[in-house]
């Protein structure tokens, strides 16, 4: 029979076992989130491959605080694939803030066709990307990581995960705020939420699994 020090190994091994899964699953969706952007914009508006190098290393890297993110919250989340469609309400509820605000201000840039020139000086546009975006989605990330995972770390990870995501992926919306590119924006971010969101959900699942029968053989 094992004693209590053997089976705390074994949880400990297993739960970082665990966490290793979800930051691998969190790496590989944000590759996935970012080559979906990058076929879309390609067919959609025009080829902008060449900045697929840098974009996987910010995929990787917001791949990692997501798949934290996600780690922390998974113990309060519904079984897959329910739990999909709460992480990406969840992403949805962390973006809101910034696409209302946007839509209810004067839009930053004045678009004619395939141009755009900037409406307002660089400063108002630097500080309402900061405080619209940046700190609205680390905010209500934060608050929504306390609700789900009741722990500060939950907290903290959600927060860094919603920061990063409005940085990367979510980057455009104060610019396209009440601009005609608006709902191709929504649709383009919509398509990567729910591509990079399968995809951790699922190699999450998969891996864990993995990874939760190989400790169990040992």
């Amino acid at each position: 029979m094992e004693n209590n020090l053997t089976q705390r190994k074994k949880f400990q091994i297993m739960e970082e076992g665990l966490i290793n899964v979800d930051l691998k699953a969190g790496v590989l969706a944000g590759i996935v989130g970012l080559l979906v952007f990058l076929v879309i914009h390609h067919f959609w508006i025009n080829p902008i491959w060449f900045i697929l190098p840098f974009g996987l290393i910010i995929a990787a890297l917001g791949g990692l605080a997501v798949g934290w993110a996600y780690h922390e919250l998974a113990p309060n989340l519904p079984p897959a694939p329910w739990s999909a469609l709460v992480f990406v309400a969840l992403i949805a509820i962390v973006l809101a803030p910034s696409i209302i605000l946007a839509e209810i201000r004067e839009p930053l840039f004045t678009i004619s066709g395939a141009d755009a020139t900037l409406a307002v000086p660089v400063w108002q546009a630097v500080v309402v990307f900061i405080l619209e975006l940046l700190v609205t989605a680390a905010l209500v990330g934060g608050l929504a990581g306390w609700l789900i995972g009741r722990t500060s770390r939950a907290a903290l990870a959600t927060a860094l995960a919603g920061f990063i995501f409005a940085l990367g992926p979510g980057h455009n919306i104060p610019f396209l705020g009440s601009t005609p590119g608006t709902l191709k924006g929504i649709m383009i971010l919509l398509a990567i939420i729910l591509s990079a969101t399968i995809v951790l959900v699922g190699s999450s699942t998969l891996m864990g699994g993995w990874a939760i029968s190989n400790n169990e053989q040992e």
